[in-house]
């Protein structure tokens, strides 16, 4: 019978033994075969596992968890297979086969493609509705500096055109009633964009109130980026878009991460709304003009401004907030004369657009 080699799993030491298979599995050195064996082991207790393809390799549930019996004699390994009727059970790694593996990882993987496509937005909704407001607001914070990197551009900070922007904002406010109170910021850019982060953090880029003819058109954005706000929508993209990595950092209290921040900065500049997302910041847009006593409809005429001059653009208010035909109706459908007084004089108008100016 060819000898079987035996680990103890205490030291590292190979050792030449031989098998005596009787009420149990005795391992006995070969330097001393009248001697105390070096283990017994339960044939119960017996399991397979990883080892080369000429030799069964197995190991004992009561023995040290690093000790190893490895046979290579036929006849040996016959009587393992033949005793140990556990042999493949709890505590083994018995040889798994390639279809197995392929299957499982098959499985595994459309598990993911499941969670990401169906499992991940109903838990976005879910999580955006629990998340307590107090996270909210950080993270918009810390993607701060991140959006500005990207943007390249500085914050616009005339005083005048400060005061014109803080008036006009608080005046939505004032109806909007947000549940974090917006805080707008102008960044120089050359794309006529505005956008909202999680946190009520409004960005409003300086080309977009250069082609604004009207308080009301710029009103009238401000109010859709409120919608946003109000219906946690950034946060909802913020979690579904970051997936697992997003979790993680929640389950451990860090939603302001440098994942978080990192992937929330690109997201706002590159992935849209849903339909059924822009159609609800449209209809708080409309809501909250009308409470002012204003028009709904310059948004509508400031989208269709800027498809026309759109064609060299990188990224605009159009790529962001897509302009549908029925859109545009229905804002002009849901249009009113004006009955309030104006949002911004002409003094006030012209310091906002020239906020950038020093």
């Amino acid at each position: 019978m060819e000898a079987a080699v035996f680990f103890d799993g205490l030291s590292s030491r190979r050792r030449v033994v031989r098998l005596s298979f009787a009420d149990r599995l005795e391992i006995f050195g070969v330097e001393a075969p009248d001697g105390a064996p070096l283990a017994s082991w339960p044939y119960d207790a017996v399991r397979r596992v990883d080892g080369p393809a000429n030799a069964l390799r197995v190991s004992c549930t009561t023995a040290p968890p690093l000790a190893r019996l490895e046979l290579r004699d036929p006849s040996a390994r016959a009587d393992i297979l033949r005793l140990c009727p556990a042999l493949d059970g709890p505590g083994g790694a018995g040889t798994v086969s390639v279809w197995r593996i392929a299957v499982a990882s098959l499985a595994a993987g459309v598990a993911i493609i499941a969670m990401a496509w169906f499992g991940m937005p109903l838990l976005a909704n879910q999580l955006a509705e629990m998340m307590p407001y107090s996270w909210e607001k950080p993270l918009g914070e810390a993607v701060d500096g991140q959006v500005r990197t990207l943007l390249a551009g500085h914050a616009c900070e005339s005083p005048p055109g400060i005061a014109a922007l803080k008036k006009l904002v608080g005046q939505l406010q004032g109806v909007a009633d947000l549940p974090i109170a917006p805080d707008p910021v102008v960044l120089q850019s050359g794309v006529p964009n505005a956008f909202a982060l999680p946190g009520g953090r409004i960005y409003v880029l300086s080309t977009l109130l250069t082609v604004s003819q009207t308080p009301d058109e710029l009103a009238g954005v401000l109010a859709h980026e409120f919608g946003h706000v109000t219906h946690r929508d950034g946060l909802r993209r913020v979690i579904r878009d970051g997936g697992t990595s997003f979790l993680i950092g929640l389950m451990f209290g860090d939603v302001t991460g440098a994942g978080a921040v990192l992937m929330a900065g690109r997201m706002v500049l590159s992935a849209a709304y849903s339909r059924a997302d822009e159609e609800r910041a449209d209809a708080f847009a409309v809501s909250v003009m009308h409470r002012l006593g204003r028009p709904a409809a310059p948004l509508g005429s400031l989208l269709h401004r800027i498809i026309g001059s759109a064609d060299d653009m990188v990224s605009s208010v159009l790529h962001d907030h897509p302009l549908m035909a029925d859109r545009k109706a229905r804002l002009e459908a849901e249009d009113i004369p004006p009955t309030g007084p104006a949002l911004l004089d002409a003094s006030e108008w012209q310091s906002l657009k020239h906020i950038c100016n020093r």
